[in-house]
């Protein structure tokens, strides 16, 4: 991808986000985890939220970048914020709560997969439709839009009835990816994993879930399969884009990374498997930055 990515009109895309922003604990052990035991292993505290995180990546991308989601009122949410402003992710749509930051604790295995994980999203509870009527007319100023199922159902189908740009849906997990369920007629694309594929669609079979999701309206599908790839469809064919190997490491954000390249590839024109391949090369990269961090 290039460093800035380009509208058709030779200027820097905008892209809006609304999602989650959280404050990260992850731990990966050093040997195999064993139930009811203490494990060693690394523990690491970091700024992410579905939704930050690929603000994050589509700043880093070079495209100028909104931030809707709901802040807390403490001091983690004063440290996550200015995290934001020194990543250049714009906050001024934002929503004030008297709430603790949010929060997700995650456990890898020794392997870097997810074993388990909790999150503690109830400040996002306040971004309401309410919220979001003042906020729509800005957002419809944008090239596009990248959603996250942290929100609720009312939500994500108020802004899919009342947007003008072309939106994106990152469903986050089975359980909220029923959530959108409503407002897949109305996506330009969806990056769920397998297991969101499966939620959504019923259908074990990642070709046979990905067609019920075209033919629920999406335009674009991306079914995230981890280190096997990326399964991609829509109208002009469908197919495989195989991932580029890396070491064992923890793959949180792995997903996010590939979402924001996906957003950037669409939006500069390409094909959907150039713009699977797009994806993962983001996701690679940033695979590859959590190793040097």
């Amino acid at each position: 991808m290039n460093k800035m990515m380009e509208n058709g009109n030779g200027r820097s895309c905008t892209v809006t986000v609304v999602g989650g922003m959280n404050l990260d604990l992850l731990a990966t052990p050093d040997v195999p985890l064993l139930a009811r035991d203490s494990t060693p292993g690394k523990i690491t505290l970091r700024p992410g939220g579905v939704g930050r995180n690929i603000a994050a990546r589509l700043s880093e991308a070079g495209a100028h970048v909104r931030l809707i989601t709901a802040l807390g009122c403490d001091e983690r949410a004063g440290m996550l914020s200015r995290l934001c402003r020194e990543s250049g992710i714009d906050l001024s749509l934002s929503v004030a709560t008297p709430c603790p930051a949010p929060c997700y604790l995650c456990i890898h295995d020794d392997k870097g997969d997810m074993v388990l994980a909790v999150n503690d999203m109830s400040a996002m509870e306040r971004l309401t439709p309410e919220a979001m009527e003042s906020r729509m007319e800005a957002l419809n100023q944008s090239d596009a839009c990248v959603l996250d199922a942290n929100l609720s159902c009312d939500t994500l189908s108020y802004i899919a009835a009342h947007a003008s740009v072309p939106l994106i849906l990152d469903p986050v997990s089975c359980a909220k990816a029923a959530r959108a369920k409503d407002m897949l007629p109305f996506l330009a694309a969806i990056k769920p994993n397998r297991m969101e594929a499966e939620a959504l669609t019923g259908e074990r079979n990642i070709e046979k879930a990905a067609a019920a999701l075209l033919r629920a309206g999406v335009k674009h599908v991306f079914i995230s399969l981890g280190a096997e790839g990326v399964y991609y469809a829509d109208a002009s064919g469908a197919g495989y884009e195989p991932a580029r190997p890396l070491p064992t490491l923890p793959a949180t954000g792995a997903g996010d990374a590939l979402c924001a390249g996906l957003t950037l590839a669409l939006l500069s024109g390409m094909d959907i498997q150039a713009c699977a391949r797009a994806g993962q090369e983001a996701a690679y990269r940033a695979l590859l930055q959590s190793k040097d961090a």
